[in-house]
């Protein structure tokens, strides 16, 4: 049976990002030295990885040369046919978030905004030639202008470098990716107001196509379910703690929802559970464990302690299931149209 192809990215951001996602979902990836372009999931058999560029992984998707990969969503849209199977199976891996945004120079005072920019692609079209704007990301650009009336402008293919291209003459602005801005700052751009044209980050696709033919088909099953579980337990946190009944002017556990069920709060992801705790105190105790979320913790404490709670602890989950798996129930409808459509 064909192994499935499992494409990452060869370096930077998105590499060490899906080293240690996978990493974290007990899947981590046997690499012999970072010179060789093949490696093994060990603890994930019937699956191959290959490093690639990460704008090349989008065209290795749909050549069906790769299965599955992660990519930065930026890259992934630009890049993929658009009528082809390649189709998103997790759409946000927890790493990678950035902007690609329109970048005009600091010395043109009078462009603030789409329309400031709009604007001026009308007067520049009237003195015989059109803004000419330098990106990677030609299909990404032309189509959120077009989007925001901006029909007068050329695209200037761009790569490395990009934020000196109006100062040289061969772009009157540019539009790249940033996660903070401080390039684009220092080299005397600023972004345009309502500029944001993408808000990418690393994502979990593949060939719907290619795995709905592999013999190996199962084998995506576990990887789509623990990445997805993982990154549902980064949401959570487990609460536990200690509760007299007498405090609480109780006489057994079934009384607890009249005090805790009208709680938002301490109801918890699905509820709290109990279990009776062994103490020489005087008095039934109890233990309760929720599972809230992050945000909510010390919320939760303070509702504790005002019940009488002690010995309130907290620990970190993690994987969190959930009783279908979002990303592979996408798959399988995904398939089942796409036999439908053969």
């Amino acid at each position: 049976m064909k192994n499935l192809s499992f494409a990452l990215p060869v370096s930077g951001a998105l590499y060490d990002g899906s080293m240690d996602l996978l990493k974290n979902c007990g899947l981590s990836v046997s690499r012999s030295n970072n010179r060789v372009y093949t490696a093994t999931i060990p603890n994930l058999l019937g699956l191959d990885v290959m490093f690639q560029r990460q704008s090349d992984i989008p065209s290795r998707l749909d050549s069906n040369v790769a299965d599955i990969g992660i990519v930065g969503l930026d890259s992934f849209y630009e890049s993929k046919i658009d009528n082809g199977t390649s189709l998103v199976l997790i759409d946000d891996l927890g790493f990678g978030k950035s902007d690609l945004v329109l970048a005009v120079p600091d010395a043109w005072l009078d462009v603030k905004n789409l329309v400031d920019l709009a604007d001026l692609s009308f007067k520049m079209r009237d003195q015989g030639r059109d803004l000419r704007i330098a990106t990677k990301y030609p299909r990404l650009v032309s189509r959120f202008l077009n989007n925001n009336s901006i029909y007068y402008f050329d695209i200037v293919d761009a790569s490395g470098g990009i934020e000196v291209a109006p100062y040289i003459g061969y772009a009157d602005m540019i539009c790249d990716i940033t996660a903070t801005g401080n390039t684009l700052r220092q080299n005397r751009l600023k972004i345009v107001e309502n500029g944001t044209v993408f808000s990418s980050q690393a994502a979990l696709v593949g060939n719907i196509q290619s795995l709905a033919k592999s013999s190996n088909f199962l084998t995506i099953k576990p990887l789509i379910e623990k990445i997805e579980a993982y990154m549902n337990a980064k949401k959570y946190i487990r609460v536990t703690v200690n509760l007299s009944l007498e405090d609480l002017g109780l006489s057994s556990p079934e009384d607890l929802p009249a005090v805790i069920g009208s709680n938002h709060i301490l109801h918890g992801l699905k509820g709290p559970s109990f279990s009776y705790v062994l103490t020489t105190e005087p008095g039934t105790w109890i233990s309760l464990e929720l599972i809230i979320l992050n945000d909510q913790l010390l919320s939760c404490i303070e509702e504790l302690r005002n019940l009488g709670g002690v010995s309130i602890t907290s620990s970190n989950l993690s994987m969190l299931f959930y009783k279908d798996s979002i990303g592979y129930s996408k798959l399988l409808e995904a398939i089942s149209l796409l036999g439908d459509e053969e």
